[in-house]
């Protein structure tokens, strides 16, 4: 008995299947599905845009009341609920015949994200893990780039051969699959076991909660503003891929290969991400997952230049880098906030508004200019500015 593994990691398990359905398959793999729905619909660049944006004014609602939820529901029910929702949107996708249905869907999805996404993932490390909790986040998120590694191309197969709809329908059968998996892994507190700590580390009583020292209603709005930049890049930034390379004249099928290995980069990078917070503490793990990602946009921006260098480089660096999208605001919430459940929703909060606020702008931008290029540039500028507040924040108060 005293080698069995802890229970906490089948709870790790359990989030990595949920962040597999809900943000690999629901939200991630989306982006190949885009393209071909604005060139079978007639949409408008913009209208593409709005779709996701949709998702994102329905996961911003949403994160109004998911810590009221889980505590009332429990994970693992809400958890589910929220798997099984992000199925029901890949049914609506399949038949969906015109802007406002496809509209719909995507709020189905963003509604089904919030739910068993990051939030309740990082409320569950927070409660089932008091040591390693960097790795534990680092390998439940990282669900969400395995699916990115092989559901791109497989998907972009069954739309070549047998259309959207047939591909929206396997999508969904997965994800129903994904959801029985959660309800049978997932708990909602440890029991007498205790959260997972290493050999040797002293218990911790079950109300305990991680927290930082507190920061100012000033300091406060500066990170959550650098949050909302950060939203920007993380969200249309990362939709929009597709778009950018396919505008530059790269083949659906390079793009495909793209988004897996982009998926590969994801898993890899939110490991490392995690590693690297537990080992060099929060402006270390910062450094990681703001440089990688600057440097991924910078290469996003030279996308007209052709060849097949410049897009693998700028997808390892974009996929590593992501990592600020799952780890990072866990991290944030218990190195500077007074209470860590409401700093993740908090700060999950203002990432969302992000992506609600920039999400039109790849689409306006490209309707305008012509092109995708110059959203990527003023990410970039977005980013820089948020990496300057966290760190100057962390110099203040850690």
């Amino acid at each position: 008995m005293k080698n069995r593994p802890h229970r906490a990691w089948l709870i790790c398990l359990g989030g990595a299947l949920a962040m597999f359905a809900v943000m690999g398959l629901g939200i991630n793999v989306f982006s190949i599905y885009q393209p071909e729905i604005i060139r079978l619909n007639g949409f408008t660049d913009a209208q593409g845009s709005w779709i996701t944006t949709t998702r994102s004014l329905f996961i911003l609602a949403t994160l109004l009341c998911v810590n009221q939820l889980c505590a009332r529901f429990g994970l693992r029910r809400v958890m589910s609920a929220g798997v099984l929702l992000v199925g029901l949107s890949c049914l609506c996708f399949a038949f969906a015949d015109r802007f406002l249905l496809y509209c719909a869907a995507a709020a189905l999805t963003g509604v089904g994200y919030c739910l068993a996404g990051m939030v309740p993932v990082s409320l569950a490390v927070g409660r089932w893990f008091q040591d390693r909790q960097g790795l534990a986040l680092g390998l439940a998120s990282a669900g969400s780039g395995v699916s990115t590694v092989f559901a791109p191309v497989l998907l972009t197969g069954v739309l070549k051969r047998q259309g959207m709809t047939a591909a929206f329908l396997w999508e969904g059968g997965v994800i129903f699959l994904c959801a029985a998996l959660v309800w049978c892994l997932m708990g909602d507190t440890p029991g007498e076991e205790g959260p997972y700590r290493r050999p040797g580390g002293a218990p911790v009583q079950p109300s305990a909660r991680r927290t930082g020292a507190g920061l100012s209603r000033g300091q406060w709005g500066l990170l959550l503003l650098a949050a909302l930049f950060v939203g920007a890049t993380g969200g249309p930034g990362f939709s929009h891929l597709t778009m950018l390379y396919t505008s530059s004249g790269y083949s659906s099928l390079f793009i495909a290969g793209l988004l897996s290995y982009l998926g590969a980069m994801i898993s890899l990078g939110k490991i490392i991400c995690g590693q690297v917070y537990d080992r060099l503490g929060g402006r270390g793990g910062n450094r990681f997952a703001f440089g990688t990602l600057l440097l991924a946009l910078v290469l996003c921006a030279l996308a007209p230049v052709g060849g097949a260098l410049l897009p693998v480089l700028a997808i390892t660096a974009f996929g590593l880098g992501l990592s600020i999208t799952a780890v990072s605001p866990a991290r944030w919430a218990g190195d500077l906030c007074a209470g860590y459940e409401s700093g993740v929703r908090t700060i999950t909060l203002a990432y969302t508004a992000g992506m609600l606020v920039f999400g039109p702008l790849p689409g306006l931008l490209a309707d305008w200019l012509g092109g995708y290029v110059p959203a990527y540039t003023a990410f970039f500028a977005l980013l820089l500015a948020a990496y300057l507040i966290v760190q100057g924040l962390y110099r203040r108060r850690t």
